[in-house]
């Protein structure tokens, strides 16, 4: 098979990873990495859209030889499309704390837990939903003009080929789609005053779309590529190769800038106690109902390594973080790291640790280094907590959980969520997503109808680690 070029966008960084078949192993070679960040304007938060798409085409006439592209972002956001075709402004940021006036809009008009059974979304401030009634309320001028809606990978791709369509998998994050019927909720929408016929026609993961020949970005016309619909949401690439795909004793954890943890469970799991315990239903590769739930993730590691960053003038690695916290005495300080305060952005990150500390009863550490061990035990304790919530809601017993994406490489954060949640864990890939995007232009490719050895030939493609539980669990 012909090499295919994965685009992995994450929240803070992006990759470009080209994929081969040699020895009979999936290779991936990292050919494009580059960090990227939020742009405040006017109290708004902003992507660098221009900056991201440089970068894309740059890595795509670098190798115009591939036989396809295949996109994969975080979920949620999206751009708005004018009646010629052009993007109105550069897409928002999730992270906008503006989308808390559509979020408490939207539960003034419907009941948080009907919106759950409508669409299988945890509710949260930052989905889709809430983003374009956050819009429509403050920026009408920008709301008016849309003809046309697409989510980040959806976006890209029109950008590459000239194609609007919604993949099935990224469309499922976005608090706007009848999960069991598999379309686009249009009552909820017309009934929250949202048009729905600026919404794409939703597509299934390896679908080819277009080309790079009718490409919106004249230097791309030159080139003649495939441009792949897969698995466009990070996280539904990613499960997929991991344990928790065939085996139902088995949770999955993306470990990144978010904390992304459950099974798979057909069909979505709408009832109260999922509502009540802030899980949410997606769709993952292959259509499978994915039900798990979003966590602050190592983007609080993140922001406290910048905060020590401007407070010390020194770089802070990861190997400095590990020793830190290996020095580090055991606590029982411990944070809840969905507080909206501990995840919004902040130059003044130990006041805002030191004063949830003190609003839920705690004691201040005397080092200020002890926060990254109080943050890792902290994500372990809502993982234990999670983990319980889903053998209630789905009545199964898990004795194992995969964990794969950045988090994976670390040694001594696997070794305590074993410890925490005294079961085993299997760690890796960290670039799991970047594996599952080209997996699934590989079965593109593949003329056989039987592509489940193109599967096991990729999960032979890595080694994972095993951590077991040496202490008891919380």
């Amino acid at each position: 098979m012909k090499k295919v070029l994965a685009i992995d966008m994450g929240a803070t960084s992006i990759r470009g990873i080209l994929g081969s078949m040699e020895d009979d192993r999936i290779q991936m070679q990292e050919v494009m990495r580059f960090s990227h960040s939020i742009v405040e304007k006017d109290g708004k938060s902003f992507w660098d859209w221009d900056g991201l798409m440089r970068e894309i085409v740059g890595v795509i006439l670098e190798h115009p030889d591939v036989a396809s592209i295949g996109v994969d972002t975080w979920g949620v956001d999206f751009g708005l499309l004018d009646e010629d075709g052009a993007l109105i402004q550069p897409p928002h940021s999730y992270r906008d704390p503006r989308f808390e006036q559509g979020y408490h809009a939207v539960l003034k008009e419907i009941d948080g837990y009907d919106l759950f059974r409508q669409t299988g979304n945890q509710l949260m401030p930052i989905n889709s939903l809430f983003q374009w009634k956050t819009l429509q309320m403050l920026e009408p001028e920008v709301t008016d003009r849309a003809r046309s809606l697409l989510l980040t990978p959806d976006l890209v791709n029109y950008f590459l080929c000239g194609a609007r369509r919604a993949e099935r998998t990224i469309a499922s994050t976005t608090q706007m789609v009848d999960l069991t019927a598999q379309r686009w909720n249009t009552e909820l929408l017309t009934s929250l005053g949202l048009p729905a016929d600026i919404l794409a026609e939703p597509v299934d993961s390896k679908t080819v779309i277009g080309t790079t020949k009718n490409a919106r970005i004249e230097a791309l016309r030159e080139t003649d590529i495939a441009v792949l619909s897969v698995a466009s949401h990070d996280t539904a690439s990613a499960v997929y190769v991991t344990k928790a795909y065939d085996d139902p004793e088995t949770l999955f954890l993306s470990s990144g800038t978010w904390s992304l943890m459950g099974c798979f469970s057909e069909p979505p799991v709408l009832t109260e106690a999922a509502y009540q315990n802030g899980l949410t239903n997606e769709t993952g590769y292959g259509g499978r109902n994915m039900v798990f739930k979003n966590i602050t993730g190592l983007y609080l590691i993140e922001k406290l390594r910048h905060a020590f960053e401007r407070e010390t003038g020194r770089t802070y690695s990861f190997d400095d973080i590990t020793a830190l916290v290996d020095d580090t005495p055991e606590t029982d300080i411990r944070i809840d790291v969905d507080d909206p305060l501990l995840g919004q952005e902040s130059d003044h990150y130990f006041d805002d640790l030191e004063q949830h500390l003190r609003a839920t009863g705690q004691r201040v550490p005397k080092q200020k280094t002890d926060y990254f061990k109080i943050i890792y035990l902290s994500l372990v304790k809502a993982y234990v907590q999670l983990r319980d919530d889903l053998e209630a809601v789905t009545g199964r017993k898990f004795k194992r959980i995969h964990v794969m994406g950045g988090g994976s490489r670390s040694k001594l954060f696997n070794q305590m969520i074993a410890d925490g949640m005294g079961i085993p864990v299997l760690a890796g890939p960290s670039e799991a997503t970047a594996l599952g995007n080209v997996l699934a232009q590989f079965e593109a490719q593949s003329e056989e109808e039987d592509i489940a050895p193109l599967r096991e030939m990729a999960m032979r493609s890595v080694e994972l680690e095993v951590f077991e539980a040496k202490r008891r669990k919380e």
